[in-house]
């Protein structure tokens, strides 16, 4: 071989060598480039956990961030329902989360670590919700040593939690997780219990308003109609004369039980103060307020007989209609003076009276 091929061929060789070895960096920097974008995409969905402001935003959002950063075909979170008693129409809350009973965890995490696998063997009925799986990774949700949740990704394709990966990410996230939950649920019972009556369990005065509130957006957007009604207990300081005050605090809890009770779900009942109580009542009219005052009128019969009280206890009240020609201003303040002044107008008739639309007497 002569001196230029020798040359040629080393040239060659460093060219090959180089080639390659650009296509190897070119590799590298693309993968860095990738696991930033995973990393940005990671806090993001970290961030979307502790930002979230109800239960329902968490499937909503970081789940639904899940599935869409990481290409994970379905991201679920289960929760335990007796650590957090979330206020929820369903334990199925846009099919990606899930409220179970905490036997479901100790019946899958024979220890408290991540777990991943492929296919249904040893795979627990509850967590079967993705029929396309053939892969998964599954991740407890601790608080205080205890497994309160578990975060649960699925995948079609059988390769893709099975491989040798770190699972820090997944534990990271998990315990962002039970921080977020702990966050939401504390809120919640905070807020519950500002709204609740010391006294009888029910909503307070402040939730009045709050409610109010509500309906009227309600009425505004989709024209959606409310009765609100107040009432007072006729000649209730006879209770406490004749019997004491503990008896007389037993009444108001009774009265308020029997009408949570005797009512619709979808109706409200507080207490307004004292011997006072409010009715809202949703998509409500003329012909379903007089049906209410009738009720209300039995229930005071029924206890009345039930606790041995006098004779004179009665009750009165003052029901409105939003909307109605009586409502000039559909506002909270003007909608509770309108159904107080129809209260105090039936007690001017002597008492026992319930003031409906157009001042008509209903009961």
């Amino acid at each position: 071989m002569g001196r230029f091929e020798v040359v040629g061929k080393k040239l060659n060789e460093i060219l090959k060598e180089n080639h390659e070895l650009k296509k190897e960096l070119e590799g590298i920097i693309e993968l860095i480039k990738e696991n930033e974008i995973k990393q940005k995409g990671f806090k993001i969905v970290e961030y979307a956990f502790l930002l979230c402001e109800s239960v329902a935003e968490i499937a909503n959002k970081p789940l639904k961030y899940l599935e869409e950063i990481f290409e994970i075909d379905k991201a679920s979170l289960f929760i335990d329902r007796e650590a957090f008693s979330f206020e929820r129409e369903s334990d199925i809350i846009d099919d990606r989360v899930y409220f179970v009973e905490s036997k479901v965890f100790r019946y899958f995490f024979l220890e408290k670590k991540v777990y991943a696998g492929v296919g249904r063997v040893n795979f627990i009925s509850e967590y079967d919700i993705y029929n396309n799986m053939s892969s998964y990774l599954i991740s407890p949700i601790i608080e205080n040593g205890k497994i309160i949740g578990s975060l649960n990704l699925y995948s079609a394709n059988p390769k893709r939690f099975i491989e040798k990966r770190s699972t820090d990410f997944i534990k990271d996230l998990s315990f962002k997780i039970a921080i977020s939950l702990r966050k939401l649920f504390d809120a919640e019972r905070l807020t519950k219990q500002m709204f609740v009556d010391f006294l009888t369990g029910g909503y307070n005065k402040l939730a009045l308003y709050d409610f109010l509130e509500r309906f009227v957006n309600m009425f505004d957007r989709y024209g959606k109609s409310f009765s609100l009604g107040i009432f007072d207990i006729d000649n209730f300081k006879e209770i406490n004369d004749t019997k004491g005050h503990l008896a007389g605090d037993e009444f108001l809890k009774k009265f308020s039980n029997t009408m949570r009770e005797t009512f619709r779900k979808a109706d409200i009942v507080g207490r307004f103060g004292g011997d006072e109580f409010y009715l809202i009542l949703p998509e409500a009219d003329i012909s379903m307020m007089l049906g209410v005052a009738k009720k209300i009128k039995d229930i005071i019969v029924r206890l009345r007989l039930e606790l041995n009280l006098p004779e004179i206890l009665d009750i009165s009240g003052g029901m409105v209609l939003v909307p109605s020609k009586e409502i000039s201003d559909i506002e909270p303040e003007h909608i509770i003076k309108i159904a107080d002044e129809k209260l105090y107008a039936g007690k001017k008739l002597g008492k026992g009276k319930i003031i409906g639309v157009n001042n008509d007497i209903l009961s």
